[in-house]
Order: C-alpha cells, then structure tokens, then sequence
C-alpha cells in the first residue's frame, strides 16, 4: 500500500482544466506523468500538494481557472478499519439491521467508493450518490462520522523542473526550496550543528551518491566551507584525483541528484511532518541535464526507497526512458495527459495502443530510442518457450521477456535472409544489428543420428549439420561480441531429459540419445499436434535439475545470462 493507493481524482476549474474535469484518473506507487510543454502536469502536482496543505487555499491564487469555481473530486473506499470505530462487530440493534452493526457495514458500506467534492473554502463534502439511498438513517449518520477526507495526515515534498545550488548565507530556519535554495545551508547545518546528526551526509548521503553514480564517479568526503571574505558558505564534494569540489560549479546532473538526496534523507529530519507512509515524493523533469544511464539508476534507486519507505512517487518527464521503465514496472502507472477536442484531459495508460499513443504525442521515434536491450533470435516460437523457461529456472527469475531482453524468430530457412554485419556493410539483406547491437542467436546443429564408429567400436558425434549461411552468422555474431549458441542435440526439443518425456506422456519412450527427431516419433504427435502445443506442454516440467548437467544446457544458459546482464548493464 501507498499513500495514494485507491485514490480516484478529478480535477476542475484549476489552469488547464476547465468545468467538466480532467476526467478520473488514479496513482500507481509510481506514477509517471507524461505530456507535451505547457499540458498540464505540474497542475496535478498543484493539486497534491494543495490537498495536503492545512493552511488557506491556494485555489485563490493563480492556480484557479479564471471565471471558474474550482474543486477536487477525490473518490475512495472507505477503510475497513475506520468504520469498525463506528460499526462495531460486538455492537448490534437498534435501526442497523444484521447480526451485528459491523456485518451490516462489510455487506452495505464497505464495497462502495465514496466521492468527496473539496472546493475553494477547503471544505471536504461527502457525496455517497446512490448507496446513501439504500442506508438506514441511523447509518447514514454514523457514515458521516466515519468518512475523514482522503489526504488528512498525508504530506508532500516537491522538487520543481528548474533547479540550482548556490552558495549561501548562514541562516537558522533551515528550509529547503523545491528549487533547490537552501540546500547549503541545510548540508552546513547537518555537518556543523549539535542538535543534528553529520552522519546522515558524510556517510548515508555520500553512500547514496555512490551508489548511483556507480561506474561514472566515486566521492570519499562531503563537506562544507565558509568564505571568510564573503561570509557565503559552500558544498564541496572530494573525489579522488580532483580534490575538493564545489557544488555550485559542478553540472547540472550532480546538482539534481544531490538535491534529490537531500530531500530525501535531510528534510524530512529537519521538518519532521509525518511517516515516510504518509509522503507523497513529487519530482518534475528528473531528465533535465542528466545522462540516460544516470536517470535509470536515479529512478531505480527511487524506487527502491519508495519500496522500503512506503511513500508515493509522482514523476513528470518527457523522457522515453521513463516511460519504458514505467511499462515494464507492475507497480507504476502512466497519466497521460493530452488535448482532446479542444479540453485538457487526463487517463491512465494501461494498453499499448494507450503507450503508442504518448510516444506519437512527444515526437518520439524508433530511431530516437535507438533499440531495446537485447534481442534473443530463436527459430520458431516453440524454442521461445523452451529458452524463456530456462531463462527463468537458471536465472532464478531475475531475467524476464519484455524487460531485459526481447524474443525474435529468424524461421530456418529464412535466416539466409538475414546478416549480423554493421547496418552501413549492408546490401540487401535484413540487418539484426540495426534491430539491436546486443544480439544472440540460437541455432539448431541439425546432428543426424547413427554416429559413425571410431576405431574402438565407440560412437562418435555426429557432425554438425551447418549450412553456409548458418555458418556466416555465427563468424559475423562472435566478431562484433555476441553470442552465437549452436544445439549440442540435433534441436532445442533434445534438451529436455527422457525422464521428463517419460513422465509428460507417462510411459516409457524410446529416446536412443540427443540426436534422436523427437517432434517426429508417433508417441509424440499424439501427445501434442504441433511444437508450440508441445512446448506448452513441457515447460512446466523443467526445472534446475533438468537443466544442470544436461549436454552443454547449463553451459549455454550461464554464457547467455551473462550476455543478458551486460546488456542492462546489471555487472
């Protein structure tokens, strides 16, 4: 759960948004909020952290929509345990029906979602629509009490798209500006002051800045200096071979992850305004000035505190990085917000047609995200099961299809059409590299059966069966680093063990060894009409001890994971 878990919000009469509404929409723990300049997503953040304020409203401000009346409409369940406070399982008679007043409340209250309308005086009216009719009186006024407004006890930290570090002045009241003033005083305080613990930056704020400038920088020391002709006080950073370093005349990049840091270790020490369960973590644009592989680590580490902590994460962005993170994560979301017919509106992306849609919105191509992190070239889709399901089993589930490396078919024959040269070498042919640069291949040797004998009277093995064109994309694919793995059997369905066929088909086959045409035995195609049905059929049966041992099976399996971790960049 997240502090914004089962909201629904409606949005109407604030800037971009006019009476109708945004239309409802809901937050993930991570939720990305993608649209083009000037669409309206920093007005959602507006609208999360006017509902967390306690103080006056800022609908009187220039956040109100000229002419309009504005308001919030934030639909919710009621928690369960809320309305035991007031429908107690011990209590029941009286007007409320049921064995007990709680039963009647599971069965007639707790199902629903209730709206509250929170206009520009801040007052947070209850609208039950339809289920209120259905209530008895005395349940109704007992709902009312139970029913607190949806953001009560809830607080937010923002750090707004434009942001700088600067040195500054000695100065007690310690705040920090979503823009980023004050954040040298606040560090000054932290490392100078008694009533505050130093730790937290030299060494978990130092430690957090390692981690995610891993591979680009390491810094051993954090500290913080006064000008004693200016009176101004400044952040330096030491890293190894370049001495100490300031803050102020550092990029862009360092200053935002920096500035990230700080609110998330420092200020809520300083501010101290609630649980990290109770904190909605708003960032705009984190891609500003900041390296693709930079903003991956800063929004995996984000989300692995959001993880641990429990708040919210809210992250506008352009950034077609974002937005392929945020597809392959089960706890984000996108809100996409966009023109339609002339008003502003907001859904939640949940399809791909809805994900294509926002890349035609920001004018992103192909050719601007360039490739996915790995492609897999198997034959057919039957040695895609096979392949995926090892993948899983070896990998103990940390590799999956769609996230750290994409399935491809060649189809046999038609791999004569194909070539693994640079796409600027390229004649005719389909050109793997220009799909992606990180590639492996998974070909069938086609070994025949009844190997020839050595002088022993021992078999041997037979010779692989590789075609030209089999054997120049293996030479082209080992040249440029990747990974070409050829069948030790005669094709992918000969790594499964015979004790696994026995037990799918439950008799006893007659495999003779690993070159054996196992799709084409009688027994089989009676088991399974096709390799795919096949497939299916098997994969829930393998398992490590299939796999480890088996022909050169855990050998390959070990090679390929390694490929696939160099490709996320996971070494």
């Amino acid at each position: 759960m997240h502090p914004l878990g089962g909201f629904s919000i409606n949005v109407a009469g604030i800037k971009c948004f006019d009476e109708l509404g945004s239309g409802t929409f809901l937050f993930k723990p991570i939720t990305f909020i993608i649209g083009k300049n000037n669409s309206g997503k920093s007005t959602i953040l507006d609208v999360l952290q006017e509902c967390c304020m306690t103080e006056q409203s800022i609908f009187r401000g220039p956040i109100r929509r000229r002419g309009m009346s504005p308001f919030i409409e934030i639909s919710k369940q009621a928690e369960e345990v809320t309305l035991k406070k007031f429908f107690p399982p011990t209590t029941s008679g009286g007007s409320i029906p049921g064995r007990s007043h709680w039963q009647y409340a599971s069965e007639s209250i707790l199902p629903y979602k209730f709206t509250w309308i929170f206009d520009k005086n801040k007052d947070a009216k209850v609208k039950m629509d339809k289920v209120s009719k259905e209530l008895v009186p005395d349940a109704i006024a007992q709902l009312a009490n139970a029913l607190k407004f949806p953001f009560l006890g809830l607080w937010s930290i923002r750090i707004k798209a434009e942001r700088e570090v600067q040195p500054e002045k000695h100065n007690k009241n310690r705040e920090l500006d979503s823009s980023g003033k004050g954040l040298t005083n606040l560090v000054r305080a932290f490392i100078n002051s008694s009533d505050l613990p130093r730790n937290l930056v030299e060494e978990v704020l130092l430690y957090d800045l390692n981690k995610i400038y891993h591979g680009d920088s390491e810094f051993s020391a954090i500290t913080c200096q006064e000008d004693e002709n200016t009176g101004d006080w400044e952040i330096y950073l030491r890293e190894e071979g370049k001495g100490d370093i300031q803050l102020s005349q550092s990029g862009s990049s360092l200053k935002t992850v920096f500035l990230v840091l700080a609110f998330l270790r420092l200020y809520p020490e300083v501010k101290r305004n609630g649980a990290d369960s109770k904190l909605i973590f708003c960032l705009e644009e984190p891609e500003n000035n900041l390296h693709p592989a930079l903003l991956r680590r800063l929004i995996d580490f984000l989300a692995q505190e959001r993880e641990k902590r429990g708040f919210s994460l809210v992250i506008t962005t352009h950034s077609p990085i974002c937005i392929d993170l945020a597809t392959k994560r089960e706890d984000a979301t996108i809100l996409h917000i966009k023109k339609e017919n002339g008003r502003t509106v907001c859904e939640n992306v949940l399809d791909y047609t809805g994900q294509t849609s926002i890349l035609e919105d920001l004018d992103v191509r192909g050719s601007d995200i360039l490739q996915a992190n790995g492609i897999i070239w198997v034959e057919g889709p039957s040695d895609r099961i096979y392949v995926n399901k090892w993948i899983e089993v070896f990998s103990e589930g940390k590799f999956k299809e769609g996230v750290h490396y994409t399935m491809m078919f060649y189809g046999g024959k038609i791999l004569s059409h194909f070539d693994a040269l640079p796409p600027t070498e390229l004649s005719r042919k389909i050109a793997m590299l220009a799909v992606n640069r990180n590639i492996a291949v998974i070909i069938d040797s086609d070994r025949r059966p009844h190997a020839s004998k050595t002088a022993k009277g021992k078999s041997r093995k037979p010779r692989l069966q590789l075609n030209a064109t089999k054997k120049e994309i293996i030479n082209q694919i080992e040249k440029i680093g990747g990974f070409a793995w050829v069948t030790d059997g005669k094709e992918i369905e000969n790594y499964i063990p015979k004790y696994t066929w026995n037990a799918a088909l439950n008799r006893d086959i007659a495999i003779k060894d690993q070159f054996e045409d196992i799709p084409s035995m009688p027994e089989i195609k009676a088991f399974a009409s096709t390799k795919v049905e096949l497939a299916h059929k098997i994969e829930g049966l393998i398992n490590i001890d299939s796999i480890m041992g088996n022909l050169d099976l855990e050998y390959c399996l070990q090679t390929l994971c390694s490929h696939i971790k160099r490709w996320n960049g996971l070494n």
